[in-house]
């Protein structure tokens, strides 16, 4: 069967999200939030690509492209490798974000394992803190990788 439309064009970075009855679909980050408080957490707003109905001329029905927007939990997302996700709008209510986050990835023995990430980034899955220029440039210099999600420039 041949595509009418491509819905898979997107102005925006892709994203697989599971579904809550386990479906696996990509879709297209287009922002991304930190809710505050003691329950809050990272949030996506993704774009998934839908069918729609639209009536032509003489009433006749056509399939349209008819995307849904939606807000996701973070932990349902998973980043596609290729994929630039820097230019997603990045929401923090209440407070501004720091420039830089050291990130201690969650499997590593403590003092190994270091990322260094933008301070609006959502990637985060370990325990992440604000840094200073400096303390990123000496985790750096020490082997601290760079996030490939929001690809941090050198401070």
């Amino acid at each position: 069967m041949t595509a009418m439309f491509d819905l898979t064009d997107s102005d925006g970075p892709r994203v697989t999200i599971r579904l809550p009855d386990e479906q696996v679909v990509d879709g297209t980050a287009r922002r991304r939030r930190h809710d505050p408080g003691p329950a809050g957490g990272w949030w996506y707003q993704v774009e998934l690509a839908a069918w729609g109905v639209e009536r032509g001329p003489e009433g006749v029905a056509r399939a349209v492209p008819a995307p849904i927007t939606m807000w996701v939990p973070a932990e349902v997302c998973t980043p596609q490798p290729g994929e630039d996700y820097s230019s997603v709008p990045t929401d923090r209510p209440g407070r501004g974000a720091p420039a830089w986050l050291l990130e201690q990835l969650p499997d590593a023995p403590e003092g190994d394992g270091l990322r260094v990430h933008r301070g609006d980034c959502a990637a985060p899955d370990g325990t992440a803190h604000p840094a200073s220029p400096d303390l990123i440039h000496r985790a750096l210099t020490a082997g601290a990788s760079r996030c490939t999600v929001c690809s941090p420039p050198a401070p």
